[in-house]
């Protein structure tokens, strides 16, 4: 009867036997780091509210269809223009539209704009969006609604419709 004195972690069967475990651990600490350095934090805060009030986000939808309402948003560097058409007995004096990042709620952010005459709008930006974005314009009291999906950079103008649903 032989005795091996040499250690066990000198032993390569037991580095093979431990090492899915070894590759385990080393994973998950390495997403939880990344998870921890890139947290965006939920979607939407009150996703549970929002979705109880869907159906008046489809009523929203149908006035503005009813309304005939059709928008068209043209960005430059530092300024939102909007041309809004359709049956309204009168243009509101202020408008927003909502810039939305369609997966980091952290980036959202909204536009006021001023009616300047005749349905045209016009509305500082703060930064210049990049990437995708979701856009969104309410009326003044948030009765009807314009939807549209963006590009930036935008070479044509953006056409916000009624929500299709």
């Amino acid at each position: 009867m032989s005795t091996n004195s040499t250690p066990w972690y000198k032993n390569g069967m037991v580095w093979l036997a431990f090492s899915p475990a070894i590759a385990g651990v080393a994973v998950g600490l390495s997403l939880l780091t990344i998870g921890i350095i890139h947290y965006d934090g939920p979607v939407h805060e009150d996703y549970y509210k929002e979705g109880r009030t869907i159906n008046q986000s489809f009523e929203r939808d149908h006035v503005a269809q009813q309304l005939n309402l059709r928008a068209s948003l043209r960005f430059t560097q530092s300024q939102l223009y909007l041309d809004l058409s359709g049956d309204l007995q009168k243009f509101p004096d202020q408008l927003v539209v909502l810039m939305e990042n369609p997966t980091r709620s952290s980036l959202d952010f909204s536009v006021p704009l001023q009616h300047l005459q005749n349905g045209r709008y016009v509305g500082n930006l703060q930064r210049n969006p990049e990437f995708d974005w979701d856009v969104k314009l309410y009326g003044s009291e948030r009765e009807w609604r314009l939807y549209g999906r963006a590009h930036f950079p935008m070479q044509a103008p953006l056409e916000l419709l009624p929500s299709q649903r």
